[in-house]
């Protein structure tokens, strides 16, 4: 497998995997054990994972298509080089590595921090060279979702408390909803 058809794969079973699960979203996510109404909480429990899954599921979906129509889905496996196998073999289980590690430590380092440490390996992995584009979306990115989700959605995310005072200023200056 080459590198590209290695990651249209991966990006296949992903998007499989995330169709799935928002169709047995009622099964897989569970309610809180104590009910959470409007007063305490301004959304629903499921939606924060089910906009998860759905943005996962778009964005697998776009590559599969860019993939498909430059022509990089398919490719003669015999022309393959084992080590581009197995380079790309090692990508994939160190994106799954970093993304639980990710996981594992959110609630210590906070959703920023997190993220930051996340899309900039990530970006890495798939290539990316340019420090200045890795950092502005490495830090542009999960902060916009941050203050979506905090400011907008009203839900809160775990965060440093020193990522929190330094950010009160900038939230405080955009206009509530």
């Amino acid at each position: 497998m080459s590198q590209p058809q290695a990651d249209a794969t991966f990006t296949a079973v992903v998007f499989v995997l995330a169709v799935l699960a928002l169709l047995f979203g009622g099964w897989l996510i569970a309610d809180p054990p104590i009910p959470l109404g409007p007063d305490i909480l301004a959304m629903s429990p499921r939606v924060f994972p089910t906009l998860i899954l759905l943005a996962t599921a778009v964005v697998s979906f776009i590559f599969l298509v860019f993939s498909h129509r430059n022509g990089t889905m398919f490719r003669d496996q015999a022309s393959v080089a084992a080590a581009d196998r197995r380079g790309a073999l090692i990508r994939q289980g160190l994106f799954i590595v970093i993304t639980v590690g990710c996981a594992l430590v959110l609630t210590t380092t906070g959703f920023l921090t997190t993220m930051f440490v996340l899309m900039a390996s990530t970006a890495v992995l798939v290539g990316n060279r340019s420090i200045w584009q890795i950092l502005a979306i490495s830090i542009v990115l999960p902060l916009s979702f941050y203050i979506i989700v905090t400011h907008v959605l009203r839900t809160e995310l775990p965060e440093a408390d020193v990522i929190e005072r330094a950010l009160q200023p900038l939230l405080q200056m955009l206009p509530t909803v």
